[in-house]
Formats: structure tokens, C-alpha cells, sequence
């Protein structure tokens, strides 16, 4: 069975526009997500998954430099990009994350690769980590079926085709570790505020040629509460549930 990490990535944005690739300590952000990802051993590859429009070029080429692999696809169909680039890859179980999330957290990705295979889940989440530090585990055949039963091309956000339309065998794994349960705590970039917020966490953190972990993200947020105070104004868009489907 290959797994493989698929980062779903795109340059365009409201609030921040090129948030993924905003140079922090003179990397672009989503370098250094894929600097922690690549700690992960379960999965053994990582596919940056990305638009076919010449704005996302750059991805591209971040990907070529990084020697990860690129797949371009549908700019709207988020869950049919998603499957046509494990279909391209030969992978039989997709870790997802997202390219503006910069701490997501490798340890827990191994904890959910076996938590998934363990329990032969279509689609498992994590339940207590920071938000924006979580991923999802899916399985090929269950994104396949997806995809045919989906009635609408916009799938930005497509979490309910797996838990809300009674389809798919689901669960999560919770955190039950204290040092890290801190579910309301930010750590995503949408914002200006966010963007703030992870530089400072930088700013405190970050050593050449090292990648600090997500304890000690949480440990600094605990001791410097103004540093969660930053972005804790905004409001995450909410979540469209119920997806529409092919009867």
C-alpha cells in the first residue's frame, strides 16, 4: 500500500493574496511546510497539488527545487484534483493537508496513517490539535466513489461527502496528549493577523536547518499569551456540512 502526503495549494486568496508562498526567514512559507512534512515516515512521498493556471506556476517550480512531486488540475474541483493526482501516483491512501497551514504536524500524520489502516477507514480526521496543525487520512477507492456521487464542481471544502452523506466509514482520533490539546488555539494563515502570528512563532523559534515541533509552538503560545491574543479576533469561515449529491 503507498501512502502519500497531498498538499493542496493554490496562489490565489482574499484576504492574503500568495499567503503560500509569502517569504518568512527567507523561505516561502510553503517551504517550510514541507520541511516538517517531510519528517513524517509513514507516508513516502509528497505531492504538491496545485491549479493548471499559469498564476500557480510557482508551485511549480517550488516543487522542482524541493524535489517533491506536482500534479496541476482542476482549479475549482479541489476533491477531483486531489483524486486524479493519486491516480497519477499510484497511491492507495491520501494524508491531506493544505499549503496554508504552516505547523502541521508529522508526528500525528504517522499516528493517523496507523489509526486509518488499523480501524479501515474511508476517511479519519484528528480531533484536539491546534487548528491548522491537523490533517486527514482518506483512501483512494473512497475518493474515487466521492467524485461519482458529488453533484457540484465547487469542492473547495469537500470533509461532508465523507461524514455527512452516510457513505463512508469514518472516525477520529483524538488527542488525548495535554501538552498539545489546544483545539482553539490559530495556527492556520488567512489573515494578515495569522500571517503575524506565525512569523513571531518564527521569530522565537526557528534555527537554520532545523524544524522546531509543535510542542514547542505550544509551549511558547502558553507562555506568551499575547502571542495568541494576534489573530484571536478572527473568524474562520464557516463550514458548509452537507454536501449535495447524485441520488
Amino acid at each position: 500500500m503507498k501512502t502519500a502526503i497531498l498538499i493542496t495549494a493554490r496562489l490565489s486568496s482574499a484576504r492574503l493574496p500568495m499567503k503560500v508562498i509569502k517569504p518568512i526567514r527567507g523561505h516561502p512559507m510553503i517551504v517550510h511546510i514541507l520541511d516538517r512534512l517531510k519528517l513524517a515516515e509513514r507516508p513516502k512521498e509528497i505531492i504538491i497539488c496545485t491549479s493548471s493556471l499559469k498564476q500557480d506556476d510557482p508551485l511549480e517550480e517550488i516543487a522542482i527545487q524541493q524535489e517533491v512531486q506536482c500534479f496541476r488540475g482542476d482549479p475549482d474541483d479541489v476533491l477531483l484534483r486531489l483524486t486524479k493526482a493519486a491516480d497519477k501516483y499510484c497511491v492507495d491512501m491520501i494524508v491531506n493537508c493544505t499549503a496554508d497551514n504552516p505547523f502541521v504536524d508529522p508526528e500525528y500524520i504517522d499516528y493517523l496513517v496507523d489509526f486509518h489502516i488499523e480501524r479501515g477507514y474511508d476517511f479519519s480526521k484528528i480531533n484536539g490539535l491546534p487548528f491548522g496543525t491537523f490533517s486527514y487520512a482518506l483512501s483512494y477507492a473512497a475518493m474515487q466513489k466521492a467524485c461519482e456521487i458529488k453533484a457540484e464542481r465547487d469542492t473547495e471544502v469537500w470533509h461532508g461527502y465523507f461524514m455527512e452523506t452516510g457513505l463512508f466509514n469514518w472516525g477520529a482520533l483524538e488527542v488525548k496528549d495535554p501538552t498539545l490539546y489546544w483545539p482553539e488555539l490559530r495556527l492556520t494563515v488567512d489573515t494578515p493577523e495569522d500571517f503575524e502570528l506565525v512569523t513571531r512563532i518564527f521569530d522565537e523559534l526557528y534555527e537554520p536547518g532545523k524544524v522546531f515541533s509543535l510542542r514547542s509552538i505550544v509551549s511558547l503560545c502558553r507562555k506568551k499569551p499575547e502571542f495568541p491574543r494576534i489573530n484571536s479576533s478572527i473568524k474562520q469561515k464557516p463550514i458548509k456540512i452537507k454536501p449535495k449529491v447524485r441520488l
